[in-house]
């Protein structure tokens, strides 16, 4: 007579990843009554009467604990255990015999098993706690493998981020980046417009016909992302038609079902704690989006709005260069005085001005602008604002505003200065400070050409007091001066000068690295960290020597 056999399933809900366990032995009874006893207990049961059906079944399928005898037919106990350490050594394992010996027990803890016990097994709270602490162990190694998986995919996005110099480089590499851990077939940014409380679709990356265009737009009241917007929190749609079906008015309804789509995930980007805009993540599958996703997306939300919000900074700043005018009539009349001041205090630079001059600044500004930046969102925002950006973008440029007042024989001498042209060079903060104050004593206190003097005067200060003009050390500097001080001797080093070529980049981040003491420690590790973005904007406004 032949016993079927089949694999024991517990009847309540087990969560398969974490406990699916194989029993092998060639005899039947044992093998029924163990995996009876473990499927009652809450386990998913497999079973193999030999070591080779045992091999067969982790190659096609996934365990997390295997109970093994010894003595069996064809492939026993013990090929078992050398192999399951050579091609299986993540799966712990149980040996259970009813003969063993010293040699038997030395294999078993040579091949990694987590226990053995001997049959046959009268107190089964003996195996129940050898399998549970042996899950124990397997659940705990394989969250360390998750999680320095995870910090690894953290990091290449991040990565990728940091490569994007707009908002649609950002974009494109979010989504080739993000694909690789989550399989979704859409990503769309939408933008919440604050001045009509409306919402539009930016940018779009699908591997499916798109049907709402780019910059359509729809009220958000009244939306599905209006509880997404209000509470600041991830919303998953596991099923698009049912979900839409009881939200007539959600405005993309249509769309995404138009589209083929079957589930949704959104994440709301946050900027200064108001909600900006959503990535929404598309795929046509229901209910494909799991905890983990929203768990790995919430650990970089923060990074991936920071880098959309720079992208969009950046284009601002762009279009700034590009059409200062257009800008400046949009501005105040606070700001409008302070232009015409600063074209005024500009114009006497026409009588000296240094060929490199004008790559200078555009350089100057946009590394000042990089660590202001960074610094922001490495939990200076109350310091760092973005009005506090844009000055710095403004203000940086007139650094060395003073040298119109020193002379040609020595600004742009060929060879080392005398200690005392030195001396007359120093003179330049001040001559360059007092020129900008009596320009702008009118302005009141939020012109950006009170950050200007600041800079003016004190960027060549010494973070250890060995600077001038008045030897202000630490944090007497003001925090300008010290993120355009770093930035100055940078970009000294990699330009030409009448008296030397240009340094490699490698060789002045090296020079300022031997240098560390004249600079604020956190501003040199974010440009020493961030360095190759500096040899990026270096290359970006290289001038033609």
């Amino acid at each position: 007579m032949v016993i079927e056999e089949k694999p024991i399933k517990s009847e309540k809900f087990v969560d398969n990843h974490l406990n699916n366990i194989l029993v092998v032995d060639d005899e039947l009874a044992i093998r029924k009554t163990i995996s009876k006893y473990l499927g009652k207990i809450g386990y998913n049961v497999d079973i193999a009467e030999d070591g080779m059906i045992a091999i067969e079944k982790m190659e096609r399928d996934s365990f997390d604990l295997v109970l093994t005898d010894l003595s069996m037919p064809n492939c026993d106990g013990r090929e078992l255990l050398k192999t399951m350490a050579s091609r299986f050594p993540e799966i712990p394992k149980i040996v259970l015999t009813g003969i063993s010996s010293d040699e038997d027990i030395l294999i078993a803890l040579k091949t990694g098993a987590y226990d053995y016990l001997t049959k046959p097994i009268d107190d089964f709270a003996v195996l129940r706690r050898a399998v549970e602490r042996a899950l124990e162990v397997k659940n705990l190694s394989d969250e360390k493998k998750r999680y320095v998986e995870q910090v690894n995919q953290i990091n290449e996005v991040i990565s990728m981020l940091n490569r994007g110099k707009n908002t649609d480089e950002v974009f494109k590499a979010l989504n080739i980046s993000l694909k690789e851990v989550i399989a979704f077939n859409c990503l769309k940014l939408m933008m919440v417009n604050p001045q009509n409380n409306t919402v539009a679709t930016k940018l779009v990356e699908s591997d499916r016909e798109v049907k709402m265009e780019i910059g359509e737009s729809f009220p958000l009241e009244g939306s599905f992302l209006m509880d997404v917007y209000e509470k600041k929190d991830v919303l998953i749609i596991n099923d698009l038609k049912d979900f839409f079906s009881t939200h007539q008015d959600s405005g993309t309804d249509t769309s995404l079902i138009d589209e083929g789509m079957g589930s949704s995930l959104i994440l709301p980007l946050i900027i200064d704690d108001k909600t900006r805009g959503f990535l929404v993540f598309v795929a046509v599958e229901p209910d494909f989006f799991r905890e983990s996703h929203i768990t790995f997306l919430k650990s970089i939300v923060g990074q991936i709005s920071f880098s959309i919000q720079r992208g969009e900074l950046l284009a601002e700043l762009e279009v700034h260069s590009k059409n200062l005018e257009y800008l400046v009539k949009a501005r105040t009349d606070e700001v409008l005085k302070t232009q015409k001041t600063t074209v005024f205090a500009l114009s006497k630079l026409a009588e000296i001005r240094d060929p490199e001059t004008g790559e200078h600044l555009e350089r100057i500004r946009n590394y000042a602008v990089l660590i202001a930046q960074i610094l922001k969102y490495s939990g200076h925002e109350n310091e760092i604002t973005n009005q506090y950006i844009r000055d710095i973008y403004d203000s940086s440029i007139l650094h060395d505003i003073g040298k119109v007042g020193i002379p040609d024989t020595i600004l742009l001498k060929p060879g080392p200065l005398t200690k005392e042209e030195f001396e007359i060079m120093k003179t330049h903060t001040t001559i360059g400070y007092n020129a900008l104050k009596s320009s702008s004593k009118d302005l009141g206190k939020n012109s950006f050409l009170n950050m200007a003097m600041d800079i003016v005067h004190f960027h060549h200060e010494r973070w250890d007091g060995s600077g001038y003009p008045m030897g202000l050390r630490e944090r007497e500097i003001p925090l300008s001066a010290r993120i355009v001080a770093i930035c100055d001797t940078y970009d000294a080093l990699t330009s030409k000068r009448p008296y030397k070529e240009p340094f490699s980049h490698e060789k002045a981040v090296g020079i300022i690295k031997e240098d560390t003491f004249h600079f604020d420690p956190d501003l040199y590790k974010i440009f020493y960290e961030n360095s190759t973005q500096f040899d990026k904007i270096r290359k970006q406004f290289q001038a033609d020597n």
